[in-house]
C-alpha cells in the first residue's frame, strides 16, 4: 500500500485538431482576485499564480480536458469557457 501508483494523463487524452479549436477559454486578468482556486482544480496545472493574478498556459489547448473546473470554480468571473468547436478538442482514450 505504501506504493503508489502514478497515472500519466497525457498518455489517456488525444487532442483532435487543435489548431482550429480556436480559443475556448477567455481570461480576463482585471477581474482576477487571484485565490488561486482554477490553479488547485486542474488537474494539467495550466493554470499558476504569479504576481497576485491567475496565468493560464499558452499551451492549454493542447492539453486541457475540457472539464471547465477552472471556470465553474471562478467567484470573480475573470475565466470565460466554451467547449471547442465540433469534431475538435479532447477525446479520452479508455483500455
Amino acid at each position: 500500500m505504501g506504493d503508489r501508483m502514478k497515472i500519466d494523463f497525457t498518455k489517456l487524452v488525444m487532442h483532435v485538431d487543435t489548431d482550429k479549436t480556436g480559443d475556448f477559454i477567455k481570461y480576463d486578468e482585471s477581474k482576477c482576485e487571484g485565490c488561486g482556486r482554477c490553479a488547485l482544480v486542474c488537474s494539467f496545472r495550466l493554470w499558476s499564480i504569479r504576481e497576485g493574478k491567475a496565468k493560464l498556459s499558452s499551451k492549454y489547448r493542447e492539453y486541457c480536458l475540457e472539464c471547465a473546473a477552472c471556470w465553474e470554480i471562478c467567484e470573480a468571473e475573470a475565466i470565460d469557457f466554451s467547449y471547442p468547436a465540433g469534431g475538435t478538442g479532447v477525446v479520452i482514450e479508455y483500455g
